[in-house]
């Protein structure tokens, strides 16, 4: 049997904002991130082309099927933040092969492409390192001004996502 507690309920104040200053402070420690380095960015690329290698000739296991999985999202994240959005279509098709390969290697037990997914893969990174060339947010016009603002503070009288004149 539990011993009753003795404290009295008290319930935290909301604030009129909710959970919003706490979304701000984050959106705000990512703004102040530092960019990768050169040699970062070298490093990340390398890893994802070599696991392509991996996937085209056989030696590939779930970890390099991984990598190139987590280069493809990242691209398509991109693309739906307006990062090289005319590539969108590419990038779905080059996550189809992968998605493929997946179920393949389920049959099989190993990973392989098939030759659509190595080309529609092979391109799609191929758009994924020109993302890394684009210019940073803050130097393009916002999609959203809402959203480009950078302050959650007065979100009651603002409509969201208006249209950026």
């Amino acid at each position: 049997m539990k011993k009753p507690r003795n404290k009295k309920y008290r319930p935290r104040p909301v604030a009129q904002a909710g959970g919003l200053i706490v979304l701000d402070r984050c959106a705000a420690r990512g703004q102040a991130a530092a960019p990768l380095a050169a040699d970062q960015l070298a490093d990340l690329g390398l890893a994802y082309w070599l696991s392509l290698e991996q996937l085209r000739t056989g030696d590939a296991t779930e970890e390099a099927w991984s990598c190139v999985v987590a280069a493809l999202n990242i691209a398509m994240a991109l693309a739906e933040a307006d990062i090289g959005a005319e590539h969108e279509q590419a990038i779905v098709r080059a996550l189809d092969g992968a998605f493929r390969a997946k179920v393949r290697s389920a049959k099989t037990g190993n990973f392989r492409l098939d030759g659509d997914a190595m080309r529609d893969i092979e391109a799609a990174l191929t758009i994924h390192d020109g993302q890394w060339s684009w210019p940073p947010r803050a130097r393009r016009s916002p999609r959203c001004s809402w959203c480009a603002a950078g302050s959650m503070k007065g979100t009651s009288t603002r409509k969201p996502h208006d249209a950026a004149p």
